[in-house]
């Protein structure tokens, strides 16, 4: 049966993001004569979000990059989706034609698929995990939403400012809050807790997001992580009621950092 076709678990992680830094998450070019070539995108009552693909989008580059770093082929590793992806379609064709059947081909896939494409997805698999638009929570204590702020380009050869070529961009304000949600399906615990440890980074303040980060926005903290689960025996429960219960993320950071340890003592 595939994995996808019986939900086993449901893990829901919420956090929210506290920006320190100015948010640059662009929308399409104003259509107002007097707007800013580049401004933030808002819901339709004004207010900006951060979509859930740019949100998913970070936290995939984020993997990735651990994921090569620690490179534990075929167990914990990433392929380049867009110049050596794991399962190209000269690949999928080869596997269909030694399987011949859909629970069988699905399977080879799965198996030649790498860690980030599993859980991410790929042009062949669906995300197990499904980021949701982020709102703004903390409106009313913001002095304004946000703020245009200039720019130039810069010629590569010279490294100075280009003449000519200036811009301006729309900016959330430092000190939004939003809040992050992120639901897994049929995750193993050690996957929620390589989720977790890549999630750890954005604790620390590691990890930019949006546009325009080079020079200083896009900074900010997780705080507040919270983790809840539904397993198969409670999922009745869960159907029926709507509970879940609450889980102390270093069980499955536990759980990830064993898993590693077996897999490098079965490869010593």
């Amino acid at each position: 049966m595939s994995i996808f076709q019986q939900l086993k678990n449901r893990t829901r992680i919420q956090a929210v993001l506290e920006m320190e830094t100015a948010l640059a998450v662009g929308s399409r070019l104003s259509l107002e004569p007097t707007g800013t070539d580049m401004p933030v995108i808002k819901r339709p009552d004004g207010l900006p979000f951060i979509p859930g693909s740019s949100i998913k989008g970070v936290v995939r580059f984020q993997a990735e990059r651990v994921l090569r770093a620690v490179n534990r082929k075929p167990d914990l590793w990433a392929c380049d989706p867009f110049d050596t992806p794991c399962v190209d379609r000269k690949t999928k064709d080869r596997l269909w034609e030694e399987s011949k059947r859909d629970e069988i081909f699905a399977r080879k896939v799965w198996e030649e698929s790498c860690t980030a494409c599993r859980l991410f997805g790929s042009p062949w698999f669906a995300s197990r995990l499904a980021f949701k638009d982020a709102a703004l929570l903390n409106p009313e204590d913001l002095p304004v939403l946000t703020q245009v702020r200039d720019g130039v380009g810069i010629d590569r050869d010279l490294g100075a400012a280009r003449t000519g070529v200036k811009y301006d961009f729309e900016a959330v304000v430092p000190g939004a809050r939003f809040g992050l949600e992120v639901l897994g399906e049929n995750l193993e615990d050690w996957e929620v807790g390589f989720l977790l440890t890549v999630l750890r980074m954005w604790e620390e303040g590691g990890i930019p997001l949006g546009g325009k980060t080079t020079r200083g926005t896009g900074w900010g903290r997780l705080r507040d992580l919270t983790i809840r689960q539904v397993s198969a025996e409670d999922l009745m429960g869960y159907l029926l009621r709507g509970e879940s219960s609450a889980q102390k993320a270093e069980r499955f950071v536990e759980a990830f950092r064993a898993w590693l340890q077996s897999k490098e003592a079965s490869h010593a």
